[in-house]
């Protein structure tokens, strides 16, 4: 017995290294054990006290919240990103204000179609991108519309979506995320990044909150700014102004939010109905007169009865005969006139012959010549007057007088229109 246990314990001490050691059936056991207690440790570990731990969720909503610029590194985002030349620009937030029956929505159907085309809109230079026009009100009309403006430019083809449903901006950011997820599902399909989201109308995307309050126009203007994140596209919302004045209906938050109004005015009744589109306040842009416009009517379709369907279109209105030695002039564009005149008679430059954009045997000057004559002369005037005041008084005459067609214009260089 003594030999066998000596004999036992000689071969315990030597072979038995291990519990899988005694038999192999031991082994896979051994491993499960050891998984067991290393998840044990990592569990014990996880839910022990941590400082400054966010919740993933909160990570990824914190990541493109804020941007930063290098002061080095300003000179790089300068020049604004314009998707309709002087008057929309990438980014922003822009509001089109006007009473009912003032053509907005129409407008913006035009304005949209022409990004999403690629095409010059009344003159004016685009950048191509996609176009997401949410109809929050008649959808089948947006359509419509739509239609009749493919019928008349004969397009196809183009990045343009018409988006209808129920949009809430002002019961959180939830809709705005959803609309800015089907927005990327669309610029992938389209192939063409976002331009343009047109918002039709204020009054049918708040969702239940109050106009007045400010509390609640400020969550529609934080989830607009979450869609400015998501895309990068110009925002523009359809608005109705009272039946008194030319401002939004609702609480004065949403002014200060946009970077630049627009307003419609209609003059005219019947086939001569006249709308003009004008800047009505810019952050960082010259406010003014836009364009004029006109509806046609445009027939899509009868239906078994005889009855025909129609859709408006927006075409530019054929600017007015007009005077040019300013003598049917009012205001600042008067001034601007007289200024010009004298301003060409002291200091204008016949370009040379055959200069592109100019016409024969004319006198013209800089724009910084013609301003420096128009602020001489209205300090004699008004000698109190800022510089920032008769500027904007400048530009909005500018504006005025090459739309009309009474200054031509150049580059920097304007001249006496003699056309009319």
């Amino acid at each position: 017995m003594a030999r066998r246990a000596c004999r036992y314990g000689r071969r315990k001490g030597a072979l038995v290294v291990s519990l899988a050691d005694i038999h192999p059936q031991f082994s896979a056991a051994v491993e499960v054990a050891k998984a067991e207690i290393d998840a044990y440790t990592k569990a014990a570990n996880d839910n022990r006290p941590k400082t400054l731990q966010l919740p993933d969720s909160v990570k990824a909503d914190l990541r493109p919240r804020f941007d930063v610029t290098w002061f080095d590194d300003v000179n790089e985002s300068v020049t604004k990103e314009e998707i309709v030349k002087g008057v929309l620009v990438a980014g922003e937030f822009s509001l089109f204000v006007a009473k009912p029956g003032t053509a907005k929505s129409v407008l913006l159907c035009d304005i949209g179609c022409h990004i999403a085309a690629g095409r010059e809109w009344h003159g004016r230079k685009v950048k191509q991108g996609l176009v997401v026009f949410f109809a929050a009100e008649r959808k089948a009309l947006t359509e419509r519309r739509i239609a009749a403006w493919r019928k008349i430019h004969r397009v196809t083809g183009i990045p343009f979506v018409v988006v209808g449903g129920k949009l809430d901006l002002t019961g959180g950011l939830l809709d705005a995320k959803l609309l800015a997820a089907t927005i990327k599902g669309v610029e992938e399909k389209s192939h063409h990044k976002c331009a343009l989201v047109i918002l039709d109308t204020v009054t049918r995307t708040f969702g239940g909150g109050d106009q007045n309050a400010s509390k609640d126009m400020q969550r529609y203007i934080q989830s607009v700014d979450e869609l400015h994140r998501a895309t990068g596209a110009h925002v523009a919302a359809v608005h109705h102004s009272g039946w008194e004045g030319d401002r939004g209906k609702g609480a004065i938050d949403l002014d200060g939010a946009i970077d630049v109004s627009f307003g419609v005015t209609v003059t005219g009744s019947g086939l001569s109905k006249v709308f003009s589109l004008a800047c009505t306040g810019a952050n960082d842009g010259e406010e003014g007169p836009v364009t004029s416009f006109r509806l046609d009517s445009v027939e899509l379709g009868t239906d078994a009865d005889g009855n025909v369907t129609t859709a408006p279109v927006v075409v530019q209105a054929n600017a007015l005969p007009c005077k040019t030695d300013g003598s049917n002039l009012k205001g600042n564009a008067a001034k601007a006139m007289g200024s010009l005149r004298v301003a060409i008679e002291a200091d204008g430059e016949s370009p040379p012959a055959g200069s592109p954009g100019f016409p024969n045997d004319t006198l013209a000057v800089t724009r910084d010549a013609w301003r420096s004559r128009f602020l001489a002369d209205a300090w004699v005037k008004e000698p109190k007057a800022t510089e920032d005041t008769l500027g904007k008084r400048f530009r909005r005459a500018v504006v005025e007088l090459t739309e009309g067609h009474k200054v031509g214009s150049s580059g920097q260089w304007f001249w006496l229109d003699n056309r009319t």
